[in-house]
């Protein structure tokens, strides 16, 4: 009888012992779960581009789309479903300045309104769009493209004291965006030969360009797109001349 009386014991013992066991572990499960969850970073739902979008294109119900995003990670140009939980509807319609890649967050920035022409929500603020004429001798052989960057090139040619013809070239602007080809603007991958290019430029650079068409050919240099977003200055090198002979005349041409 003893041996049962210590045998029931020990069983209660134990049993007791397996349930605040399992109490505290339990316990501390429910602790790191909340500690998990408090952990991960709060979200937020932000408006972003379905699909890639070009520019110059309008804005339909289904190019747009709500992602979420960490809150930590906002920026304040963001389009939050908080603040703007119609924002789908309102931007239908609307056309793209600059384009976005899909997935990339919206920006109130970058979207015009349809009623202004299509080469004007394009143009940044402060910015002028010039045309010139070109061909496939002074565009880099028609592989000019929209959204290429080139340096512009002012050749003159001169009559000097002793009766010579002087020609001479020298860079103008440079690292010059180009809008459009003739009257295409964007989305196009092939080379055209245009009779027009299209470039965005300053106030001062326009007075730059239209005084030395006057003056002289224009020519436009293809930059590598590695270049494209250095900021470069024209220095002034000593002039070099050359001395090319037709028949009895004789042209001095002068190297910048």
């Amino acid at each position: 009888m003893l041996r049962g009386f210590i045998l029931l014991v020990a069983l209660s013992a134990g049993a007791i012992a397996a349930w605040m066991s399992m109490g505290a572990s339990g316990a501390l499960t429910a602790a790191t779960a909340r500690e998990d969850i408090e952990a991960m970073p709060r979200m937020a739902e932000i408006l972003v581009a379905s699909t890639n979008l070009s520019s110059g294109a309008l804005v339909g119900p289904t190019a747009l789309r709500w992602q979420v995003w960490p809150e930590e990670a906002l920026n304040p140009a963001f389009i939050t479903r908080d603040d703007r939980p119609d924002a789908v509807h309102e931007m239908d319609g609307l056309v793209v300045r600059n384009g976005f890649l899909a997935g990339e967050p919206i920006l109130d920035a970058k979207l015009s309104a349809a009623d202004a022409g299509a080469l004007s929500v394009m143009l940044a603020s402060g910015k002028r769009a010039v045309a010139v004429r070109v061909s496939a001798e002074n565009s880099a052989g028609g592989f000019v493209l929209p959204n290429d960057r080139v340096d512009i090139l002012l050749t003159t040619s001169q009559v000097n004291s002793s009766g010579k013809n002087t020609v001479s070239s020298r860079v103008i602007l440079q690292n010059v965006k180009v809008l459009a080809v003739d009257q295409m603007s964007d989305g196009v991958s092939e080379a055209v030969v245009g009779r027009t290019a299209t470039l965005e430029l300053t106030a001062a650079q326009v007075e730059i360009l239209t005084a030395a068409e006057a003056t002289g050919a224009l020519s436009l240099a293809l930059r590598s797109l590695a270049d494209s977003f250095e900021t470069t200055e024209v220095t002034t090198a000593e002039k070099r001349t050359v001395r090319i002979r037709r028949g009895s005349e004789v042209d001095v041409v002068e190297l910048d």
